[in-house]
């Protein structure tokens, strides 16, 4: 039941605010010091079981405003008690001592459904005093009789306290988001204006617009390295030339903006950056004009196949529907199960032989349990091993209760196959899309001067592909897949045992991990080279993959080394249209733009809009320049492929175009 997520739970576990407690909404915790006795149990007593809150929670229409004890007079109306006790219920000495009401009542406001003691940073340690009838303060005290303070309460809600200011954050990025939506579209609608010009611009002036996003990155690393240097010597010198005087996490961003050691982190790592990518041009200078030569003829491939453009958003749709899927499926098995109660004990105990705190036990049947010194509390939805599954699965077969049972003691294994599935759809639908574009520009290169280009071709690869090509999809998408699931398992059981191992350990973990990703890495790589040589012949993963390995070690250098130039020339031009919608957005939202200060919205935090622009346009902008780092992928093999050709047969006919001729130095066919 999904509603678990979205509703609190009581110690009988029913849901607040749902069923016959619709009208009760929020969960109260009859005493927040019985908490803190967590940490006086030692891990021998509880031996791996968690620990219960051993207070009693009930549902309840509003959270208590006002601050009071049993001895009040005004105690009665505000008192919080079980569902059973009636209005007319006037002995309240009785229902404390039974149980049945809280002992205290603390005013309260709602969090996430639970009702939290206000004002506990202003408590300190001091007593929790209310007045009574007469208006005298007096003191309040807990169900052991001590007296009541807020270090005390402070302990026994710490962790949703720790939340507290996160949701008032989070409340306030919502409020921002559904203010500034429209924003965001309008710009990254402008991204993909932008994007699409580029391209089409690219048709003709690749080189220069190329040239041009190159100088534009380096000036823009430039003066964001100056800019933050001269930010950064401005605030040193107001501060007393200190670099760092106090740090604290707030979510303001003006309090980042006015410390000195922010600007000088901006300034160090955008001057890095600036010197890495300076040196990676002059080391590549010589191979920029072969990588050129071949976007040009990218350019020219694009140009032929106009519709080719917009097939990403369809691979990019498809991956929010599975991703979307798999969190309804996510959720439905994280709320799978029945109701679990475990045994928690009002008092710590020093003879723990005995003891079976945080033990699951049967609600029905715990009243009669003579001598427990506790209380079978609710504790989460699950598995109940004492459940009997004849009763469940009446009229089904022994092995499928079989596989049911072992189902549910071991439920994360639907997780698991979960998990799986979303890596190998997601895997599926990339593959889908490259082998898509693929075949478009193999199309190009080998059908172009012979019988031309057709305007169908987009629509006939993609026929191809559905009718000939989605068990080479399938196949190539489960390797991924299977590595992927191992990396994760991996680093779930890193995860658990890190405080549990030592350093070689540690190591021989961090190890298996570089290794599989760099097996998923050069997978993906394989897989994508694969896709297009079924694009060119037809032939499924296992021959295609073969055929591409040996492309891949017949030109290493020559494979890599261009095709990573392209890819990182094209990630500049991916990243001026980012960094230019970015720096735009961030001068309309700060009212930098006179002419469109009375359009700015009233926002709490400018960023959450601008996070979200930056993030989409470079979004946006992938999708569309991903069919560029396909056409020169595909043009890159289909060129070793006819050179290949012409090898063991002379007199084969090259179908190189002339600027791909010169890239490679191959003579003209006589």
């Amino acid at each position: 039941d999904p509603k678990q997520l979205l509703h609190p739970t009581d110690s009988d576990g029913e849901l607040c605010g749902s069923g016959q407690h619709a009208d009760r909404p929020y969960l109260y915790f009859f005493d927040w010091t019985k908490c803190i006795k967590a940490f006086g149990i030692s891990s021998d007593v509880l031996k791996g079981r968690p620990f219960v809150c051993p207070t009693k929670q009930v549902c309840v229409k509003n959270c208590p405003t006002k601050t009071s004890h049993f001895k009040f007079d005004n105690y009665h109306a505000n008192r919080v008690c079980t569902y059973d006790v009636r209005d007319d219920d006037s002995n309240d000495e009785e229902l404390v001592k039974s149980g049945e009401c809280a002992t205290y009542i603390i005013a309260s406001k709602p969090l996430f459904g639970r009702c939290i003691p206000e004002h506990l940073q202003n408590l300190a340690s001091s007593l929790i005093e209310a007045p009574d009838t007469n208006g005298t303060n007096k003191t309040i005290y807990d169900t052991s009789g001590l007296p009541l303070n807020g270090s005390k309460l402070d302990q026994g809600v710490k962790y949703l306290v720790d939340i507290l200011n996160l949701k008032e954050i989070a409340s306030f990025l919502v409020e921002d988001f559904t203010t500034s939506w429209q924003y965001i579209l309008i710009a990254l609608g402008f991204a993909a204006i932008i994007s699409f010009v580029w391209i089409v611009l690219m048709r003709w002036f690749a080189k220069p617009l190329v040239w041009l996003a190159i100088i534009l990155f380096i000036v823009l690393l430039a003066i964001v390295s100056g800019l933050s240097f001269f930010e950064f010597i401005q605030l040193r010198s107001k501060n007393d030339n200190q670099i760092l005087s106090e740090f604290k996490f707030v979510a303001d961003a003006n309090y980042y903006r006015s410390l000195p050691i922010t600007w000088l982190v901006i300034a160090i790592i955008s001057t890095l950056f600036l010197i890495i990518s300076v040196l990676i041009l002059l080391a590549l200078f010589k191979r920029l004009r072969i990588a050129l030569a071949v976007l040009q003829e990218a350019s020219k491939a694009v140009g032929y196949n106009f519709f080719s453009l917009f097939w990403p958003f369809i691979p990019f749709l498809l991956q929010i529907g599975i991703f979307a899927y798999w969190a309804v499926v996510a959720v439905y098995l994280a709320t799978a199960g029945k109701p679990i109660y475990r045994v928690s004990f009002n008092e710590t105990l020093d003879n723990s032989s005995n003891t079976h705190v945080g033990e699951i036990c049967d609600r029905s049947t715990w009243n009669s349990s003579g001598g427990m010194n506790g209380d079978c509390v609710f504790w989460e939805y699950g598995y109940d091993p004492q459940i009997n599954l004849d009763s469940v699965l009446n009229g089904t077969g022994r092995h499928f209760k079989s596989f049911i049972s072992f189902v549910n003691q071991n439920q994360w294994l639907p997780q698991l196959y979960s998990a799986f599935m979303l890596f190998w759809l997601t895997a599926f639908i990339v593959g889908f899309g490259e082998l898509v574009l693929a075949g478009v520009y193999a199309r190009y290169y080998w059908d172009r001067e012979r019988f031309g280009v057709p305007c169908s071709s987009l629509f006939s690869s993609l026929i191809r592909a559905l009718v000939f090509h989605m068990g080479t999809i399938a196949f190539g998408s489960l390797i991924i897949a299977i590595v992927k699931v191992i990396r994760t398992i991996l680093e779930y059981f890193e995860k658990k045992v890190k405080d549990k191992t030592g350093k070689v350990a540690k190591c021989l973990f961090c190890c298996c991990r570089c290794c599989l990703l760099c097996l998923e890495k050069f997978l993906k790589f394989l897989n994508r080279n694969a896709y297009i040589i079924t694009a060119i012949y037809g032939s499924g993963f296992l021959t295609s993959a073969r055929r591409a390995f040996g492309i891949i070690i017949s030109n290493p250098l020559r494979l890599l080394v261009i095709d990573k130039t392209c890819d990182f020339l094209i990630f500049l031009g991916k990243l001026c249209i980012t960094a230019g919608i970015g720096i735009l957005a961030f001068f309309f939202f700060t009212h930098r733009i006179a002419q469109a200060a009375n359009y700015v919205p009233e926002l709490h935090y400018y960023f959450i809009p601008l996070l979200l622009i930056i993030l989409g346009t470079y979004i946006v902008a992938s999708c569309f320049f991903s069919v560029y780092s396909m056409a020169v992928d595909t043009l890159f093999i289909c060129a070793l492929e006819d050179m290949k050709m012409k090898d063991d047969n002379p007199n084969h006919h090259v179908m190189m175009s002339k600027g791909l001729r010169r890239v490679f130095r191959v003579k003209k066919d006589k």
